[in-house]
């Protein structure tokens, strides 16, 4: 296996359009499962498609191991990719796809043979692999193209949305065993997905991009309790975090920010002026209307059974509750909210970190 090191990477496609990935430097470690999130168009699988060789970057540099192979055809990356729509041939069995990239090497039959039956038993696939992709469900033509690029042994492993094609309860079970196959393999993996539940239960590290641009590189934990900036802080999290528009200033020796409606005390020193004031639906609490920090009114009631989530109007700002178990509240009604303290965030009006 082997590292990946991105080095202002910069593409775009045609004259004077924008960009699609600007000055993009990301280092993904030998063995290690990072994932590139963020929303269509944000260049995520342009990047992958230039590491696989299928694009070219307009300038940067790509690196597999200690080789730089930005200049370097696909053929000759020791790469493999699996794609969102599988990919497979049609007219070929399990078997044969699954061996077609060994016989393109030119292998012998009997080392082929072996190699495609340890696979297809590492997959499950040992009972279809006579059946032709038209037969197989699609979980199963996600898994025999899975065996197509672990077949190969390559130094990486490429995934662009490979379980999007997927229903919700496959798409569960198959996460759970590409886990499960990078902890065999040991393999460098890189993986693309709009879906942050997929990124935050997947990856090892998540790389999150918006308009061409890296935002924000961490662990799960990191980027979901201190997202680097407001689209994180939003696009991370089912629901992201709310963000209350307000202004950070001194009363009586201690810095508050006041939201208009209501204020709450925060840990903030030598800066005061406009703010974002961002909080976890599970961070705030809701109570009766004449207690709480401020007073609102309901909008939207989700029950999801182990929990609810609520949504509130507070003098004009979204702000949404998420409380355990079935709460009896119904839109139109008036509530007290609690934010908890412990658990801000502050950003700036260009809606970088503040704290």
């Amino acid at each position: 296996m082997a590292r990946v090191a991105l080095r202002n990477l910069t593409k775009g496609f045609g004259a004077g359009a924008k960009p699609v990935l600007r000055d993009l430097s990301l280092e993904v470690s030998d063995g290690e499962f990072v994932v590139l999130l963020g929303p269509s168009g944000c260049g995520k699988t342009t990047a992958l498609r230039c590491v696989a060789g299928l694009e070219s970057p307009d300038s940067g540099e790509i690196l597999i191991g200690d080789r730089d192979v930005t200049l370097l055809p696909p053929a000759e990356r020791d790469v493999a990719m699996v794609f969102q729509n599988y990919a497979l041939y049609p007219h070929l069995t399990a078997r044969q796809n699954i061996a077609f990239p060994l016989e393109m090497r030119g292998l012998r039959k009997t080392e082929v043979s072996r190699r495609v039956q340890e696979t297809a038993a590492r997959l499950g696939l040992g009972e279809l692999l006579d059946r032709r992709p038209g037969q197989l469900s699609g979980g199963q033509r996600q898994r025999v193209a899975l065996g197509r690029a672990i077949v190969r042994a390559p130094q990486v492993f490429l995934f662009d949305e490979p379980l999007s094609n997927l229903d919700a309860r496959l798409r569960v079970e198959t996460r759970a065993e590409l886990l499960k196959l990078h902890r065999a393999l040991g393999a460098t993996m890189v993986y693309v997905t709009h879906d942050q539940v997929e990124a935050m239960t997947m990856g090892q590290r998540i790389a999150v991009l918006h308009e061409g641009r890296l935002h924000q590189v961490g662990t799960p934990a990191e980027v979901y309790r201190r997202p680097a900036d407001v689209f994180v802080a939003r696009f991370i999290g089912s629901p992201g975090m709310n963000i209350l528009r307000g202004t950070a200033l001194e009363r009586r020796g201690e810095t508050v920010v006041d939201c208009g409606s209501f204020t709450v005390p925060v840990t903030l020193s030598d800066y005061a002026g406009q703010v974002h004031l961002g909080v976890r639906p599970e961070h705030v609490a809701m109570c009766g209307p004449d207690q709480g920090q401020g007073n609102a009114q309901v909008l939207v009631v989700e029950p999801l059974g182990a929990e609810t989530l609520v949504h509130l109007d507070v003098a004009g700002q979204a702000l949404v509750a998420r409380v355990p178990g079935i709460v009896d509240v119904r839109a139109g009604d008036r509530v007290g909210f609690r934010l908890d303290r412990h658990h801000l965030h502050l950003f700036d009006v260009a809606e970088a970190r503040l704290a």
